[in-house]
């Protein structure tokens, strides 16, 4: 089976609080660390209405959009996702030839690649919606997809009964 999912508004819902512990965590600290704090700890916003500034309002998730930093922040947060996916023993990886695949990323996108989809497909919802939480991140449902690869009627309806994404025809 493989999994295309994409990330619903990716750059606004990550939480700063999890930009910034993970950036921490990374080792990333002093003078570069103050910086994505000033940029992410407490931001505020505010609106210019007939030319008139109202009262600033806290921003509490959002990557800030136009800046050159935003792709790879939120890339770093994905990272975290997808070691956490490669770390879990029950989420099975294809095998092809002697190359065992099992992620491919791309802004916010992420391709997963699972042997024994029932088990495997179970995990990894379960530690996506573990990672959402703490995070932020989201599904786009409609917009993620599943392919499964079997000759099996049974196997892909009942795949197809568990699993919450569209799934590709094969025409």
């Amino acid at each position: 089976m493989i999994i295309s999912i994409d990330a619903e508004k990716a750059f606004d819902k990550i939480q700063h609080p999890f930009i910034l512990k993970t950036l921490n965590k990374l080792g990333i600290d002093g003078t570069y660390l103050k910086i994505m704090r000033a940029m992410y700890d407490r931001p505020t916003a505010n609106i210019i209405w007939n030319e008139q500034n109202l009262e600033a309002f806290p921003l509490k998730t959002s990557i800030r959009q136009g800046c050159p930093l935003s792709p790879l922040l939120f890339s770093i947060v994905l990272e975290v996702l997808a070691r956490a996916v490669r770390q879990e023993k029950d989420i099975k990886s294809i095998q092809i030839g002697r190359e065992e695949i099992m992620l491919s990323l791309f802004a916010d996108d992420m391709i997963v690649y699972l042997e024994n989809p029932i088990i495997s497909a179970q995990k990894l919802f379960n530690l996506i919606s573990n990672f959402s939480k703490v995070s932020g991140y989201k599904i786009n449902v409609r917009k993620s997809q599943v392919f499964l690869y079997t000759n099996s009627r049974q196997t892909e309806s009942q795949n197809m009964r568990e699993l919450p994404f569209t799934i590709a025809t094969r025409e």
